[in-house]
């Protein structure tokens, strides 16, 4: 009897680990899909995207992705490079700030280049209101800068 209570708790405790784990790799999984996740829905949801439109936005997501991943590699290096630069007290490193910008300036093109490929996707309503947002969305950041 005291052995079957054994290999009872064994058992759950084996179920409870085996349950936690697969909770954990999920939210990793989420979390690095997230973004995608969330242009899908925002695709699909907010301008009605079609299913074929979708795949189209999911191949187009995945290039740019990559083009983002390997540009985000260099703005890290950078970041590093520049908080060694402050920690050292060198705040006049130009080469270095215009390093920096110059990545952050193609992280920033990479991203306009994905949404124009997502315009091309779209019918014409949807590139009005893919039009409409871009336009409110330049007026609210205007208006916080001045």
């Amino acid at each position: 009897m005291k052995n079957k209570l054994q290999y009872i708790i064994i058992f759950i405790l084996i179920i409870s680990n085996i349950f936690l784990a697969y909770k954990v790799v999920n939210k990793k999984n989420l979390s690095k899909n997230n973004e995608f996740e969330r242009e899908i829905f925002y695709l699909k949801n907010r301008l009605g995207f079609d299913n074929n439109q979708l795949l189209e936005a999911k191949k187009e997501y995945i290039r740019y992705s990559k083009e983002k991943r390997s540009k985000e590699r260099k703005f890290r290096r950078l970041d590093l490079t520049v908080m060694n630069d402050l920690s050292e007290n060198i705040d006049t490193n130009n080469i270095n700030k215009d390093k920096y910008y110059e990545v952050a300036v193609t992280l920033n093109k990479a991203k306009m280049e994905h949404w124009v490929n997502i315009r091309k996707i779209s019918n014409k309503e949807q590139i009005k209101k893919l039009d409409s947002i871009w336009l409110n969305m330049k007026k609210r950041i205007e208006s916080r800068s001045q």
